[in-house]
């Protein structure tokens, strides 16, 4: 994720070291991760988490070059910016949906429902966060700095929600979660979960914009360290009880009659 920086890269201050460190340092740890999956070989458990870490790396080299170059007009940026965080919000859901069927891989009646059930999520999460967003600003819409950022945090709420049910999911299963899975959830989980606040601080005027984008861009630069962290602790393996196998089979059994419910 590449944060707008609303003109503020152009502008040589005294905090010109510290919005080029937040907006380089984090892709550069980026690349440190992709090294490590692919060292450890767990881009193969999550290639669309992998797919996802090149896109962002590849979405920073373009806009980076294009803040560099005087003449690219400042609306060019603006739209490169827009179409960049509409794939990395493209490539979250996808990443959500590869952890949640990850758990179930062998079982495709099992993937099938877990496919339904995100589906219905999703929507019933979209409702009530547009509800929620709408109440916000409701008393005054020009408030938002841009409008179309309401889509944005609709979008991040829903994928809090989901994100949480990823845990439930585990649970519900009685998996443990691999820590790759749950270094991936909580990094997602903690830039999509401050980014909407982060960004009503700054349309309500409650905060100076430039001191909330060094923290959306911070925020960003924990997430990526939590990845680089749990994507090199080493994966253990795995044993179960009879009692631990019982429920599980339990749970798969529930997850099917749910499925047949959500066909009918």
């Amino acid at each position: 994720m590449i944060h707008s920086w609303d003109g503020n890269f152009r502008r040589m201050n005294s905090t010109s070291f510290v919005w080029l460190y937040l907006w380089t340092a984090p892709h550069v740890l980026l690349a440190a991760v992709v090294g490590v999956m692919m060292w450890n070989r767990r881009y193969r458990a999550s290639p669309i988490f992998f797919g996802y870490l090149l896109f962002e790396m590849l979405q920073f080299c373009v806009l980076f070059g294009m803040s560099r170059l005087e003449p690219v007009p400042w609306s060019t940026y603006q739209q490169m910016y827009l179409l960049g965080r509409a794939g990395s919000i493209a490539f979250r859901f996808a990443i959500i949906q590869e952890m949640l069927e990850a758990s179930v891989a062998h079982c495709a009646s099992l993937r099938r429902t877990t496919a339904r059930f995100l589906r219905c999520a999703a929507a019933l999460l979209a409702v009530l966060a547009a509800v929620f967003i709408g109440s916000v600003y409701s008393w005054s819409i020009r408030e938002m700095v841009f409008p179309v950022y309401a889509i944005n945090h609709t979008l991040d709420i829903v994928q809090c929600g989901l994100l949480t049910l990823v845990f439930l999911w585990h649970r519900f299963l009685g998996l443990r979660m691999g820590p790759l899975v749950v270094g991936i959830a909580l990094g997602m989980g903690l830039v999509a979960g401050l980014e909407p606040l982060m960004d009503a601080l700054k349309d309500f005027r409650i905060m100076d914009a430039q001191v909330v984008d060094l923290l959306q861009m911070g925020t960003y630069h924990v997430s990526v360290v939590v990845w680089l962290y749990f994507a090199s602790v080493r994966q253990q393996k795995e044993v179960r009880s009879d009692s631990e196998v019982a429920s599980l089979l339990d749970a798969r059994k529930w997850a099917v009659e749910l499925g047949r419910l959500m066909s009918l």
